[in-house]
């Protein structure tokens, strides 16, 4: 029942998501403004980058995930510059916060229940790490 052909989902890569944000703006990028399909590849992608594992195999297109996570954590008041200078245990914990609502925007959808609260706790929770940062 809870199975899904990976292959069937299609890619959302930079590309995609280039195009995605020139239409739609930012805020397309956050969980709930996802399709089934975007969220889905966007919770395996951040599987792949927080477990080191790769499931895309030998040419895949370069992921959206880490694109998404450094640009809601440039919405979430750290400068361009300063990105390119993040520390992986920030980065890592991004993406954590990042996966979490992902995957609470996927079980959300599967159960057919509303969310209260729809992007504030990531929002929230990236600007609780960008305080917090040195």
């Amino acid at each position: 029942m809870l199975n899904v052909e990976k292959t069937s989902l299609g890619q959302f890569g930079e590309a995609e998501l280039a195009t995605l944000v020139q239409s739609r703006g930012w805020r397309s990028v956050l969980p709930s403004a996802l399709t089934d399909q975007q969220l889905l590849l966007v919770a395996d992608q951040l599987r792949d980058l927080l477990t080191g594992e790769v499931s895309g195999g030998v040419g895949c297109p370069p992921k959206a995930a880490l694109s998404v996570t450094l640009l809601l954590l440039s919405k979430a008041g750290i400068p361009g510059k300063a990105l390119t200078d993040l520390d992986m245990a920030t980065l890592h914990e991004a993406m954590t916060i990042f996966c979490i609502n992902v995957d609470h925007e996927i079980v959300s959808r599967m159960l057919q229940r509303r969310r209260v609260e729809k992007e504030p706790n990531l929002v929230q929770g990236l600007r609780e790490l960008v305080r917090q940062r040195p």
